[in-house]
């Protein structure tokens, strides 16, 4: 499980640091001071941890109900995609700010239809599973 969770954190670091830095380019055009691909690296670290790290242990390896998943993996998310845009740009964070209670809202409705559609996958894979054995 902690190798797994290791090679996640590293992969997903690693890919949304390179992915934030490319699209970043797009944005600031002329000079980049060298705090900026600091905090192009922490949205790496943030996302790594996010999704690497929280996700995978929360619907692999936890034994929390469903309702706590959800809530747990609903409230990191957002907090790591806040976070995020104020890292990237504060004003582009003051510009969302006031639409974080649809974003709440939006966050909560994904992670439930998320985990309906994952518990069914999860569902049919253990089934199949259970009748090859049998």
């Amino acid at each position: 499980m902690i190798k797994e969770l290791k090679g996640n954190f590293f992969q997903i670091t690693s890919i949304m640091i390179i992915w934030v830095y490319f699209l970043s380019t797009f944005s600031k055009i002329g000079k980049v001071d060298y705090s900026f691909f600091g905090r192009i690296i922490l949205i790496g670290l943030l996302f790594g941890l996010t999704f690497g790290v929280i996700y995978t242990y929360l619907w692999k390896y936890s034994t929390f109900k469903a309702i706590t998943n959800i809530i747990i993996s609903s409230l990191v998310n957002l907090f790591c995609g806040l976070l995020s845009v104020y890292l990237f740009s504060k004003e582009m964070f003051n510009f969302i700010f006031p639409y974080i209670y649809v974003m709440v809202i939006i966050v909560f409705i994904g992670h439930i239809i998320g985990f309906y559609f994952y518990s069914k996958h999860e569902n049919k894979v253990i089934s199949d599973e259970l009748n090859k054995v049998l």
